[in-house]
């Protein structure tokens, strides 16, 4: 029992961000794209192109959106648990029956319904404008774009693609926000070549372009950027005093590196620090005011591991 505890405190913030960013997923879908059939990528605008060919070939008008989700979400979790492993998919589990869950209520509840409607212009009968198509792809990429991100920074994902995403950064060193815009590309070019062969109205999937596009920002500004730290070397005559405000008001530590200079060969040292983003323009303006003539480089990272930063892991 204490080891359970234990465990549940360690993660407890990873699992709000996985909550908090499911529903954020779950809201912007269902609220902003689906009434619209708008495809902005992922296993929800997958399911807006299957349910097109489905109600297509019945003529029928069956909303199906959810239960695809539902069913393919599982097939990727197991894919994730088996190539990626079992921190992996332990994590992916909360949001796995998260998602799936809230997307059903926004999408089906009659209150959402109406909101869904009225923000897409197509309440009591009435026809979209464009303006409603381009609100709702803003929108809709926004919400969708901060749940996978806040999915991401509490250490899982919201299944589905997401478990693709994760793979091609780990096997093929492609950025997160990068493979999400790859992967959604292709399935919004899917959308396109349907909705042309059925000549149905292709604002929506142009919309599905631009929500892609945003998601993608958004993944790449609250997850990346949530990561990003610094690390800066430093030659100059004061490096000892740099070095002591690093440890003493950044609370960071140093790393002093023996040089030689390539024109005299007179020696050097290379003061290195790494920091986060926060800590910039104090360092910056720290150098700048007790040795203007200091040659320094800053070099940007995505991740820091280590004493002060984030935990190393097997993930």
């Amino acid at each position: 029992m204490s080891n359970i505890k234990m465990y549940l405190k360690k993660n407890m913030t990873g699992f709000i961000y996985v909550l908090l960013g499911s529903i954020l997923l779950a809201f912007g879908t269902a609220i902003f794209l689906t009434n619209l059939e708008i495809n902005a990528g992922g296993l929800s605008g997958l399911g807006i192109v299957i349910q097109k060919i489905i109600n297509h070939s019945t003529g029928s008008n069956t909303k199906i959106i959810d239960f695809f989700v539902l069913g393919l979400t599982w097939v990727f979790w197991f894919i994730g648990l088996i190539f990626i492993g079992k921190d992996f998919a332990l994590k992916t589990l909360l949001s796995s029956i998260l998602f799936p869950l809230f997307l059903s209520l926004f999408y089906r509840i009659d209150i959402f319904n109406s909101w869904s409607e009225s923000i897409s212009g197509i309440a009591n009968g009435a026809a979209p404008t464009p303006g409603n198509y381009l609100l709702c792809a803003l929108f809709g990429g926004t919400f969708i774009g901060a749940g996978v991100a806040l999915t991401f920074i509490g250490g899982g994902s919201t299944g589905g693609v997401d478990v693709l995403i994760f793979l091609m950064e780990k096997h093929l060193r492609i950025k997160e926000s990068v493979a999400c815009f790859l992967i959604d590309g292709v399935i919004v070019l899917f959308g396109i070549i349907v909705f042309a062969i059925y000549r149905e109205n292709l604002i929506p999937s142009l919309c599905g372009m631009l929500s892609a596009f945003i998601t993608a920002l958004m993944i790449e500004h609250v997850y990346i950027g949530n990561q990003t730290s610094y690390q800066v070397d430093i030659i100059s005559d004061k490096w000892e005093e740099i070095s002591r405000f690093a440890q003493d008001e950044l609370e960071r530590g140093a790393t002093i590196i023996r040089a030689e200079g390539g024109y005299k060969g007179d020696p050097r040292v290379i003061l290195r620090i790494v920091f986060d983003k926060r800590q910039y323009k104090l360092i910056r303006r720290y150098i700048a005011k007790v040795d203007p003539k200091a040659f320094v480089t800053f070099t940007q990272t995505n991740a820091v591991y280590g004493e002060g930063f984030k935990k190393n892991s097997k993930e």
